[in-house]
């Protein structure tokens, strides 16, 4: 068969795949859009062949790499061009079949055997070989500590940009890091790159956590222009625009607001619930490892009751479908999954609201399904602050403010809200009296007095 534009279009066009099925019809219909992408990227002319060598596969991939394109989606497009060769081009793709194996090693967690198939896998994966020690020690006590992975991600990016900064070497060299360079980038953060106070903060922190855990140094007396983060009084929706929003939702996001706001959870914390975090039986859900490492039991809201029940039978279906097509586990904390394997498979310990695709756990690279993830639901939440009308920047954690001061309008004491939200200090949660009917808007001004 001839490799010429003209057979490329048909190719592109669907011809070409349907002799083929047992990637399914979705698997197809993606494999002809990445190749189109990867024939655009390249742009062969009128009857040149489109380029198959390692070299513009790799440019190809790494551009995807950069963008952000998960390993399983470049595994997409290697068996794409893979299947063109074979079928239309009619070249050997021995090295694309190599290049597709070092992938879904990597996918796996697997490590390389050599030093060679090191270099292939920092060819065609996100995984740079040369990353420095101190990040590699970095991660590694972030995750002996059971921390979260954003706490990893954003303590990793100030490090970089730490490095960078001073053009620390690899290995070596922070020995040589004094408190003025830590003030340096501080304050070059507050005034020359205007950043708010918290982020400035998380920087600080980040260097802070390198230097009493790695390095077993102090950072006392750092005199920094450092940024104070202003208190603020928390935004809260009335009772009428709380319902108002809640019926803008619908399916599986409105069993989710319904929770934020008749539970008072943290977007995070709801998103996490496990099936066996939901308790039917004595009408409770607890909340595992919150803000603080810390366990507590929510308020089940009575309505939510038949609609979570008919969320859990069709996690079931999914689960059982995910089993049988072989991408039924599920990120277990600690060590968990190494003591019980089978664990990840159990339907108890499933996530209540499931993400729509199969996903790479951005650890271990095992295809995996995860929650929902928080951003799609932002969007969501802010879409139906719009339809509802409200002249508000309302985000989810809004829900969380306004459960708090509603239940303080309503005469609920400050230290059963405490518990209830799972503040350490009762201090934190006196920052409702603020806003409630109770606290300064309840206070009847003197200038209302005056004729009475």
């Amino acid at each position: 068969m001839t490799d010429r534009l003209g057979v490329d279009a048909s190719f592109v066009g669907g011809e070409g795949w349907k002799s083929k099925r047992s990637y399914g019809d979705r698997q197809n219909h993606w494999k002809q859009i990445w190749f189109n992408k990867y024939r655009q990227f390249h742009r062969p002319k009128f009857g040149e062949n489109v380029p198959l060598d390692k070299e513009s596969v790799v440019e190809y991939l790494q551009v995807l790499r950069d963008s952000g394109i998960q390993v399983w989606q470049r595994i997409q497009v290697l068996e794409a061009i893979r299947d063109y060769g074979v079928r239309v081009a009619e070249v050997p793709v021995d090295h694309l079949e190599k290049m597709i194996g070092v992938l879904k090693k990597f996918l796996l967690g697997k490590q390389a055997s050599s030093v060679t198939e090191t270099e292939e896998i920092a060819d065609v994966t996100a995984i740079d070989p040369n990353e420095p020690m101190i990040v590699q020690q970095l991660r590694m006590r972030i995750r002996t500590r059971h921390q979260s992975l954003k706490t990893e991600q954003s303590y990793v990016k100030w490090v970089k940009q730490f490095i960078v900064k001073f053009n620390l070497s690899q290995d070596v060299g922070w020995g040589t890091v004094t408190k003025a360079m830590v003030e340096s980038f501080l304050t070059e953060l507050a005034v020359k790159r205007n950043v708010a106070a918290s982020t400035q903060n998380q920087a600080f922190c980040a260097l802070l956590y390198v230097f009493q855990n790695l390095l077993n140094r102090d950072l006392n007396g750092v005199d920094a222009l450092r940024a104070k983060t202003p208190k603020k009084v928390p935004l809260v929706l009335s009772i009428e625009e709380a319902e108002k929003l809640i019926n803008k939702f619908s399916g599986v996001e409105k069993i989710i607001i319904s929770i934020l706001y008749g539970a008072g959870m943290r977007i995070n914390e709801c998103l996490r619930l496990r099936v066996k975090d939901v308790d039917f039986q004595r009408m409770q859900i607890t909340i595992h490892d919150a803000k603080g490492v810390k366990d507590r039991v929510a308020i089940f809201p009575m309505k939510i009751v038949d609609s979570l029940k008919r969320q859990l039978e069709a996690r079931k279906l999914q689960h059982d479908k995910d089993l049988a097509d072989g991408c039924g586990s599920v990120y277990l904390p600690y060590a968990l999954e190494k003591k019980y394997p089978a664990t990840a498979l159990d339907f108890s310990w499933q996530y209540v609201f499931s993400a729509k695709r199969i996903s790479a756990d951005p650890r271990s690279r095992r295809l995996r399904r995860h929650h929902m993830s928080d951003k799609y639901f932002s969007k969501v939440f802010t879409a139906a602050v719009k339809l509802a009308e409200i002249a508000k920047p309302a985000h989810a954690h809004t829900m969380r403010h306004s459960f708090a001061t509603h239940l303080l309008d309503a005469g609920q004491d400050i230290r059963t809200i405490q518990e209830l939200l799972g503040h350490a200090d009762v201090s934190t949660t006196m920052i409702y009296t603020h806003v409630s009917q109770h606290g300064p808007s309840g206070v009847k001004s003197p200038l209302d007095r005056l004729g009475e």
